[in-house]
C-alpha cells in the first residue's frame, strides 16, 4: 500500500510539473510574441520613414539640403537592413510558435495524467503498472524545446505567482478584480514584511504553563 502510494504520489508531482511547464511555456511564448510584434511595428515604421523622407521635398518643406537628405536616406536604410538581418536570426516569431507548442503538449499531458490518477485511485492499480506508463507515455516530452536557465527561475515565480492568485480568487469569489488584486497584494506584503508578522515567543523567554 506504501509502494502505491508513493507511485501515485510521484504521479500527482508528474502532474504538477507538467501544470508549471504549460505555464512558463505560454509565459515565454506571449513574450517572443510581443517582441515579434514590436520587431515588426519598427520594421514597418522605419520603412515608412524611409519611404516618405525619399519621395518628399526636403529643401522645400524643411530647408534641408539635397546631400543631407541623401545621408539620412542612407544611414535609415543602412539600420532598416541591419535590423531586419538581426530580426530574422532572433527569430521570435518561430520561437513564439515553438513554446506556444510545447505549452499545448504539456497541458494536455496535465490533463491525461490526472484522468490516469482518478483511474488508478478507483481501479488500485499497481504502483509498477503506474511507474510504466509514467515512463512509457511521457517520455516523448523530453523532445520538446526546454526552458533557457537565465529564464527558469523568473518563469517558475511567475507561475506560482499565478497559481497563489488563483487560489485566492477561488476564497473571494464576487467581489471585483481590482479589489481582490489589491488585496491578494497586500497580503503577500503583509507576509513578506517582517513588522506585520505575529510575535512570537523567542526561545529564552518565559511561558506561562497552561
Amino acid at each position: 500500500m506504501d509502494n502505491e502510494n508513493k507511485s501515485l504520489r510521484i504521479a500527482e508531482n508528474r502532474k504538477r510539473v507538467f501544470d508549471q511547464m504549460a505555464s512558463m511555456h505560454f509565459k515565454l511564448s506571449d513574450e517572443y510574441n510581443f517582441k515579434a510584434k514590436a520587431e515588426y511595428a519598427i520594421e514597418i515604421i522605419v520603412s515608412i520613414l524611409l519611404c516618405g523622407i525619399t519621395f518628399l521635398d526636403q529643401e522645400k518643406y524643411f530647408s534641408i539640403s539635397a546631400n543631407t537628405t541623401t545621408l539620412i536616406i542612407g544611414f535609415i536604410a543602412i539600420f532598416l537592413l541591419a535590423f531586419t538581418l538581426i530580426k530574422q536570426n532572433m527569430s521570435h516569431k518561430q520561437l513564439c510558435e515553438k513554446h506556444h507548442n510545447a505549452g499545448k503538449i504539456y497541458a494536455q499531458a496535465k490533463l491525461e495524467i490526472a484522468d490516469m490518477i482518478a483511474e488508478w485511485l478507483v481501479n488500485e492499480t499497481d504502483d509498477k503498472s503506474i511507474l510504466d506508463y509514467l515512463q512509457e507515455h511521457f517520455r516523448s516530452l523530453n523532445d520538446l524545446p526546454q526552458i533557457p536557465e537565465k529564464c527558469f527561475n523568473r518563469l517558475k515565480h511567475a507561475h506560482q505567482y499565478k497559481v497563489a492568485m488563483s487560489r485566492f480568487l477561488d476564497d473571494h469569489q464576487g467581489e471585483p478584480w481590482i479589489i481582490c488584486k489589491f488585496k491578494f497584494w497586500f497580503s503577500r506584503k503583509r507576509m513578506s514584511c517582517p513588522s506585520f508578522s505575529k510575535h512570537k515567543p523567542e526561545k529564552n523567554e518565559y511561558t506561562a504553563p497552561k
